[in-house]
């Protein structure tokens, strides 16, 4: 059994690009042979399944209630599992106590059947957005390369690391015109975050404004398996590579339970 490695994708705002991430991230995992599964954590306006054409018959606010996960959980042709969420289903945009805990239960037990955990977080501040994203031992923050884009992001990751004690957090900048205007977004997102203390910021890469990205998703399909070549599916690779085929950095996150940390645990006792 490969290590368990759990990712939360997030971002300041909606329209950044996070479902476009995890759905082609989780793509790739599958292809590395690694058993996948995406969380769509936006109760709000559930999106990954859309990506892959599929229309889902139950989700997770059906598990809440009682249903076997397995029948919740969609199996998509490139050979990644999503857990759809419930889209525009108010009662599931804000959990109350018990709802909370039912669901960290859930996603435990996803920690016990997959190696790789993605969870397209919820957009913006609010807590069940903010637990979603601290749930994962590494946390990606996409933005833009505009102003307000940077703001938000830079916000976001201010309150990750004031209220749930997150202490890094990697950077994915969409939609650029080139590498070095990603890496000049990035350096500017740094600027407006070291205006509070905030967690320390990594530069994971950037992803193309690329015609193809949205060719995919007219066509429902995932981009890297659409058009593997093109310049936003290379870039995704690279930055699966970072996260899928290098060693895992130092576990430093202290802000709550995070996904499988018993596996976790049994993983660090093993010889």
């Amino acid at each position: 059994m490969a290590t368990l490695r759990v990712i939360s994708v997030t971002g300041g705002k909606g329209g950044v690009g996070k479902s476009h991430l995890v759905a082609n991230l989780g793509v790739l995992a599958a292809k590395r042979g690694l058993r996948c599964v995406v969380i769509d954590a936006d109760a709000g306006l559930a999106s990954v399944h859309v990506l892959f054409g599929l229309e889902p018959s139950s989700h997770v606010g059906h598990v809440l209630g009682g249903a076997s996960l397995d029948e919740a959980l969609l199996q998509t042709p490139q050979g990644l599992a999503i857990l759809p969420a419930a889209s525009g289903e108010r009662a599931l945009t804000f959990l109350g106590e018990r709802e909370q805990v039912l669901m960290r239960d859930v996603w435990d037990a996803l920690a016990e059947q997959f190696d790789v955990i993605l969870i397209d977080c919820p957009p913006g501040l609010h807590r069940d957005a903010l637990v979603a994203a601290a749930s994962a031992e590494r946390v990606v923050l996409v933005a833009m390369p505009e102003p307000t884009s940077l703001a938000d992001a830079a916000t976001l990751a201010q309150t990750l690391h004031a209220e749930l004690a997150v202490r890094a957090v990697d950077v994915v900048v969409n939609g650029t015109r080139s590498e070095k205007q990603g890496q000049l977004a990035f350096g500017r997102l740094q600027g407006l975050a070291s205006a509070l203390p905030a967690p320390r910021l990594s530069y994971l890469g950037s992803l193309p404004d690329d015609q193809n990205v949205r060719r995919a998703t007219a066509l429902a399909q995932p981009l890297v398996t659409l058009t593997p070549s093109s310049p936003a599916a290379r870039a995704v690779e690279r930055i699966a590579v970072e996260l899928f085929d290098k060693e895992p950095r130092p576990f430093e996150h202290v802000g709550g339970p995070v996904i499988g940390m018993e596996r976790r645990l049994r993983e660090t006792a093993a010889p």
